[in-house]
């Protein structure tokens, strides 16, 4: 394809009809300008043809017959032409040796390659993988760009059946004249896995494409948007409910997570748990369900660390009428078997894995340490010696046939075409050991990450065990207290309990002769207060207490410790939060010098002050 063929498809409406072959490095190089170029209009597949092949490892056709005209798919020998692709595109970008690429149309993989994910395929047997990833991967990219939008044309007709199965990414659909369907993972729900969207037996209705035999049931999902989402929460669920919920992302002093596709909330540390020194980054991955407790529906919060091992979280809504719970509780990861006993002390071990150098360069005949400087790879040159020398022919040929310079010429030639021959064998057989080693290492990668999840798994269910352990010896010590003839609470309503235990501190705290000049001014407790009171660790009720009698008898002003400053939307220099009845809300130390230090949250107004909530210090909620 010259340059009027590439101008052609930038221009055109939709995606070349068919498989594009990129065949110079001209051609190569305004693949890789028109990738990088805003305004492309549709996502494009990129696959390559290994160095020593003439064919790709994947499937091109097969590619372009399941994206249509939703992607464009392009083919790219791995030489020279893949080399002039490379230098034009960013770092980490690039794709070559066998390997393939989908492009999306936004461009934040450029400064985010994970977004295009490189897919790898080492041989003919990674045939169907490769193929179906890039399969998926195009059709996401092009759910993503608004591309596949329900079709009003006039083939496509509104059609009811029964899925007869759900095998990886497809379902099977029977309509109702016993004609068959498809339905394709990448355009139902993005992210959620078919077989949590539909069901065998499941009656669905949709739009369907006599063309591509597609039936699009996005029409009739029960979430399609962040409202509905909330609503279909608050629906299922009530405070108190233990619930399932899908991690999105991960940071270190949150974890964020989804109730349903299109609803996420943020977990906080203080909510996940006690020990502040716990990076949350290293407790969840993306895409493992947990379990947590619904502790306020407006706005929804979770928590995750008050969930016992014998609670049954309640089932997941379902995306689809009559489908399945879109979310289910995580599998016990299976335990390994015993070691069997040695059948003799004389048991041979199991062979250790080949380190690289062997499998580099042949195998299990060198096993010595490994050495500073790599052995030199053998030049056409040293090949062509260990040759065995020409013979000379069995008859003379006739005088003057082939002058004798032609001869040892013909020979010269001859040496160097079997020499590169076998270099070019020694590099096959290198690579080959390169791509059985690195299917080796993504195997590797694999279990890592397993044990990696079992671990984190294990740690979380560790915390919570202590942290209940905690409760039960704080309840044990109340009832010993309570026993011992020390008053427990005073009034049912923890609002009183909470003003009396202000008033007995002010009145304790305050002389005599100072009271009349120190009065407890007029305050309120926001709703969630002295839940947030009671939920946070580290800070003692009676510290709280105090703090309180200090705010409201004008003492916080006077004493350093206390660090009294309005609050602000975010670091230094940010806005302060202030309502829209002119309210400021204002913080004050409760600890010091450390991250996790506690601070008390209230509002300063015109008549008193309003006691928000006890927060940590890098908490800028008000």
């Amino acid at each position: 394809m010259g340059q009027s063929g590439i101008s052609q498809v930038a221009h055109s409406v939709t995606p070349p009809p068919g498989v594009r072959r990129i065949g110079s490095e001209v051609e190569a190089s305004e693949l890789a300008h028109r990738l990088l170029m805003p305004g492309r209009r549709w996502p494009v597949v990129v696959l390559t043809i290994p160095g020593e092949c003439d064919e790709p490892f994947g499937d091109p056709d097969e590619i372009k017959g399941a994206v249509g005209d939703l992607a464009e798919v392009v083919l790219m020998p791995t030489s020279d032409v893949s080399w002039a692709f490379s230098r034009v595109m960013p770092p980490m970008t690039q794709v070559y040796g066998g390997a393939g690429r989908v492009y999306p149309v936004d461009h934040a993989w450029v400064a985010d390659p994970g977004r295009s994910r490189l897919r790898f395929a080492y041989s003919l047997q990674d045939r169907k993988r490769i193929t179906d990833q890039l399969i998926s991967d195009a059709l996401q990219a092009a759910m993503a760009a608004g591309l596949v939008e329900p079709r009003t044309c006039a083939g496509v007709q509104e059609r009811c059946g029964r899925v007869q199965g759900v095998i990886g990414s497809r379902a099977l659909v029977t309509l109702e004249d016993m004609s068959l369907a498809t339905v394709w993972e990448e355009l139902t729900v993005p992210g959620v896995a078919l077989d949590r969207v539909l069901a065998k037996g499941q009656q669905v209705c949709g739009s369907y494409d006599p063309d591509s035999r597609r039936l699009d049931l996005r029409a009739a999902l029960r979430f399609p948007d962040a409202a509905t989402a909330r609503a279909g929460v608050v629906r299922a669920y009530r405070v108190g409910d233990v619930v399932l919920a899908q991690v999105a992302a991960v940071a270190d002093d949150a974890v964020t997570v989804r109730l349903l596709p299109g609803l996420a909330v943020e977990v906080g540390r203080e909510a996940v748990t006690s020990n502040q020194k716990d990076a949350l980054s290293g407790l969840f991955s993306v895409g493992e369900v947990v379990a947590g407790r619904v502790v306020e529906a407006d706005p929804i919060r979770l928590r995750l660390d008050d969930v016992d091992d014998e609670e049954v979280p309640k089932p997941a809504p379902s995306l689809l009428p009559g489908g399945p719970p879109w979310l289910r509780p995580p599998e016990p990861e299976p335990q390994p078997p015993a070691a069997a006993a040695p059948s003799s002390p004389a048991s041979v071990p199991p062979a250790a894995p080949p380190r690289l150098p062997d499998v580099l360069h042949g195998g299990d005949a060198d096993r010595s340490p490994v050495r500073s400087v790599a052995p030199r790879q053998p030049t056409p040159l040293d090949l062509a010696r260990r040759l065995p020398a020409p013979q000379p022919p069995a008859m003379a040929r006739p005088a003057g046939a082939i002058p004798a310079a032609d001869q040892a010429r013909v020979v010269q030639l001859t040496n160097e075409l079997a020499a590169e021959r076998s270099t070019r064998k020694a590099l096959a057989d290198e690579l080959a050991g390169l791509r059985a080693r690195a299917a080796e290492l993504e195997a590797e990668l694999a279990r890592a990450t397993r044990s990696i999840k079992q671990l984190q798994t294990s740690y979380r269910g560790a915390d919570l065990a202590r942290q209940r352990l905690g409760k039960q010896l704080k309840s044990a010590q109340d009832r010993v207290g309570q026993a011992a003839g020390v008053p427990g609470p005073l009034f049912l309503d923890s609002e009183e309990q909470f003003r009396y235990e202000v008033t007995c501190e002010w009145a304790q705290r305050i002389p005599a002769a100072e009271k009349a000049d120190k009065p407890l001014a007029k305050y309120v407790l926001a709703p969630g207060f002295l839940d947030s009171v009671d939920q946070i660790e580290g800070i003692s009720r009676a510290k709280v207490v105090a703090v309180v009698v200090e705010v409201l008898t004008g003492q916080s002003q006077q004493l350093a410790g206390r660090d009294v400053h309005p609050l602000r939307t975010g670091d230094a220099g940010s806005p302060y939060v202030r309502r829209p009845d002119g309210a400021i809300c204002w913080r004050v130390a409760l600890q010091r010098e450390s991250a996790a230090a506690r601070r008390l949250h209230y509002w300063r107004t015109h008549d008193g002050y309003e006691f928000s909530r006890v927060a940590l210090h890098d908490d800028y909620r008000p």
